[in-house]
């Protein structure tokens, strides 16, 4: 066996084939100065795609000897600089507080490109308003030519008719090619509530609609005081069976967000107890149907007491009381002077 060029050698096979000499095994890839092997001799078999011989290994090329055949694909420099220009643009714009901007600019072609498309909203149906403006709804939509129908936010469109103060609830439907259909519930005036001198609108939930404006709402009941507002629904179910006091209610004032006073359209002021005022109005429906309390020139029935109903009379209720009193005490004097 004869060394040939650098390292690769020839290798004679011992095995006879067929009678005739020695078989040769010939490696094609041999350097240029390697013996080449005889021609057209029939013993003569290539072998192709032999690996080239390396160096020996240490212990980290052993380990990153899966790498040997592997490349970077073709351009990934290319690709990464255009990811890193874009990314330093993107943090720029970032940190100038320009995202907004930008988002809101390509939303705004996005609605042009689709309005224009023949997807813009073209006509707006409103239902169940009353109270409500239809251009105060269009304002806060912010319904204008180029609005476009598919990029409408429904979602945002019902948070905003809720900021409207009439407006309870709504119900907004696209209904493609070009109309929005808006269903309003309107919040309906309960009563009216005084606070800090301000008298506003509230509904039976004791939601404010707004201040008071219209003389159409002036006959309401008025509750006034911190906390009335929200009690308002459960004064009136209380005062509803007794119809000396709930046919006659002007206002009721809450006390220390504790009990009611109760002011009637006659003047008389009803003083409830804290504990089971209902109780107390009951007494006082009897002492009127019986003893037509409501009818006498009285000013304050006070039931904060269990025991006892306290009444005020008016001042010319009182003089005539103090004089008839006098007048009775004076006819008995006499009487006795005569006996």
């Amino acid at each position: 066996m004869r060394s040939l060029g650098g390292g690769l050698r020839q290798i004679e096979d011992t095995a006879q084939t067929g009678g005739a000499g020695p078989r040769r095994l010939v490696y094609t890839n041999l350097p240029r100065k390697a013996e080449a092997p005889r021609e057209g001799s029939a013993n003569d078999v290539p072998l192709r795609d032999v690996p080239r011989r390396r160096p020996p290994r240490g212990g980290l090329g052993r380990l990153l000897a899966p790498l040997d055949d592997f490349s970077l694909p073709p351009r990934l420099g290319l690709y990464l600089a255009a990811a890193l220009m874009a990314g330093a643009g993107l943090y720029g714009a970032f940190l100038g507080g320009h995202v907004a901007s930008a988002r809101a600019g390509i939303g705004g072609a996005f609605d042009q490109v689709t309005a224009r498309a023949g997807l813009a909203v073209q006509s707006v149906v409103i239902t169940g308003h009353a109270e409500v403006r239809e251009a105060d709804i269009l304002r806060a939509l912010e319904i204008g030519d180029s609005t476009s129908l598919l990029t409408f936010d429904a979602h945002w469109a019902r948070q905003r008719l809720g900021e409207i103060a009439w407006v309870k609830s709504a119900t907004v439907q696209k209904l493609l090619p070009g109309t929005l259909r808006i269903d309003i519930v309107e919040r309906q005036p309960y009563a009216l509530w005084q606070l800090g001198g301000i008298v506003s609108i509230i509904d039976r939930d004791g939601e404010v609609i707004g201040e008071l404006g219209d003389e159409r709402f002036a006959t309401l009941p008025l509750v006034v005081g911190s906390g009335a507002n929200t009690r308002i629904d459960d004064l009136m179910a209380m005062i509803e069976p007794y119809q000396a006091v709930s046919t006659r209610l002007r206002a009721a004032v809450r006390v220390a967000d504790r009990r009611w006073n109760l002011k009637l359209d006659n003047g008389v002021e009803i003083r409830l107890p804290e504990t089971e005022p209902g109780a107390a109005l009951a007494v006082l429906e009897d002492l009127a149907e019986d003893h037509g309390l409501m009818a006498r020139d009285i000013v304050l029935i006070d039931l904060r007491l269990a025991d006892r109903v306290v009444v005020r009379l008016s001042d010319e209720a009182a003089v005539q009381r103090n004089a008839a009193i006098k007048a009775r005490g004076a006819a008995k004097s006499r009487k006795g002077q005569d006996t």
